[in-house]
């Protein structure tokens, strides 16, 4: 059977990792269809998909209208389209009930059961039922087959295939590692436990090294960035990655865009991190308000993710932060003092979310008992050209979380959360600049002075887009 996936156009670039795990599980004929990075050729693309037997489409919850889009246009009555990523894993069984052009869907690590889902559209072997985490139809109900399974051993995994990708051209600038899978922690805002699962699993740091080897031979690279959602959860694992790292004399840059915990690093580890290449590492700080950082349940402190921050760019790394624009009990006048928060950190780059609260989270339920629904779930987009939030409360409207967003991201200089790289350079700028004009008047020497010192941030950006 030919058998393909599809990974839709996206918010952020970068080779889908999961599809890469996938391709090197199966052995039939495969392809990635990758239009998050590749959006040329569209409609031969098109053609092409229609004549696969097996079409898989990788979802997150903000590209789910694309991905069904696209399905309308290569469905046939020949082939089979299954739904698997981390949307499924979060709603799966809303999805295929209201999208009956998709025949299955997969929640969870689908690695080890891809195989029996190709073989039970072959040939009806192992039944469908016998599959674990896969959504089905039956009598005209949507039913599950029991609960997704974890993957213990990581090790038992293939190293990904990116040679199948289209969007692949000989080489990868910034090769995206995953070492881990699983969070033990309890933030309300997070859906990672729910689609990963709560347990914690690692791929020891010699696998790694062998990987990146691998990747080096295959690939060229020379840049990785690690994917994981808990990459230093075992601190003396992380060490020990580093040293061999070093003992490799691999000469490697890498970052950890990602984010790492505060309480999960100490100063020997960011030494040996930077050492061996670690230039940049992100923060989730989420806000400045220490009664709004205790609610969401990180298990931290605020004052051990500042102390972290100043330790890691003592040790001379570039130190990124993400924040949320309404988490609860939040308002504009706190997001503010958030902002003047984030400027007294003096980070690299300071980037604000607007919350979307995905069922099975905390924050949903918080938002169902406290807020408004303004749209859809799935229509929000935490950052954005054109920010639009999916709820509101009494004490912080719609519009002023849009006034957050904006105000936030500019005076903070995160251009780039007002640029569409599908639209020309100058459409870009100009749209920077009017935002500028609009929500920082009072700052706007700071931000050409800025520009002057850092031109170059803005043209490696724009010109070398990571692949």
């Amino acid at each position: 059977m030919k058998v393909c996936f599809v990974e839709p156009a996206g918010v952020h670039k970068g080779l889908n990792t999961g599809l890469g795990y996938l391709c090197a599980s199966i052995q039939e004929e495969k392809k990635v269809f990758d239009f998050n990075n590749n959006p040329k050729n569209i409609e031969q693309r098109f053609d092409e998909i229609s004549k696969y037997d097996i079409i898989g489409f990788s979802l997150k919850s903000l590209n789910v209208s694309d991905a069904t889009n696209l399905g309308k246009r290569v469905k046939n009555k020949n082939n089979v389209l299954i739904a698997g990523g981390v949307h499924i894993s979060i709603d799966g069984h809303n999805f295929l009930k209201d999208n009956p052009l998709f025949d299955l869907a997969v929640s969870g690590e689908a690695e080890f059961v891809i195989n029996d889902i190709i073989s039970f559209i072959k040939k009806g072997e192992p039944k469908i039922n016998e599959i674990p985490g896969v959504f089905y139809r039956k009598n005209g109900k949507i039913l599950l087959s029991g609960g997704a399974k974890r993957i213990s051993d990581l090790n038992s995994i293939p190293f990904p295939d990116y040679k199948s990708f289209d969007s692949y051209d000989g080489r990868i600038s910034n090769y995206p590692l995953v070492t881990s899978r699983g969070c033990p922690y309890s933030c309300t805002y997070c859906c990672v436990k729910k689609v990963m699962g709560r347990k914690w699993f690692a791929i020891p740091p010699e696998r790694i090294i062998e990987e990146l080897k691998y990747a080096i031979k295959e690939y060229g690279i020379s840049r990785f960035n690690i994917q994981d959602d808990n990459f230093t959860l075992d601190i003396e694992r992380a060490k020990q990655f580093c040293r061999l790292l070093e003992e490799e004399k691999l000469n490697l840059v890498w970052s950890c865009p990602n984010g790492i915990r505060a309480d999960r690093v100490d100063l020997e580890l960011l030494e040996l991190m930077k050492k061996t290449g670690c230039f940049a590492i992100t923060v989730g700080i989420e806000t400045g308000i220490p009664h709004e950082f205790d609610a969401i349940k990180k298990g931290e402190k605020l004052e051990s993710v500042t102390s972290m921050i100043k330790m890691a760019q003592e040790v001379g790394m570039d130190v990124y932060g993400n924040f949320i624009i309404g988490l609860p009990s939040s308002t504009l006048a706190s997001t503010r003092k958030t902002i003047d928060f984030a400027r007294g950190l003096k980070l690299d780059s300071s980037i604000f979310n607007l919350l979307v609260p995905f069922p099975g989270t905390e924050s949903w339920d918080w938002v169902n008992a406290n807020g408004r629904w303004l749209l859809d779930w799935k229509d929000g987009f935490m950052i954005s050209t054109n920010p639009r939030p999916v709820f509101e409360t009494d004490d912080y409207t719609g519009q002023e979380r849009i006034q957050a967003y904006m105000e936030a991201n500019i005076k903070l200089k995160n251009y780039f959360a007002f640029m569409n790289e599908q639209e020309g350079l100058i459409i870009n700028i100009l749209r920077v600049l009017y935002t500028i004009f609009r929500y920082d008047m009072k700052g706007i020497f700071s931000h050409f002075s800025w520009l002057a010192h850092n031109y170059w941030r803005v043209w490696e950006r724009i010109i070398h887009k990571n692949r």
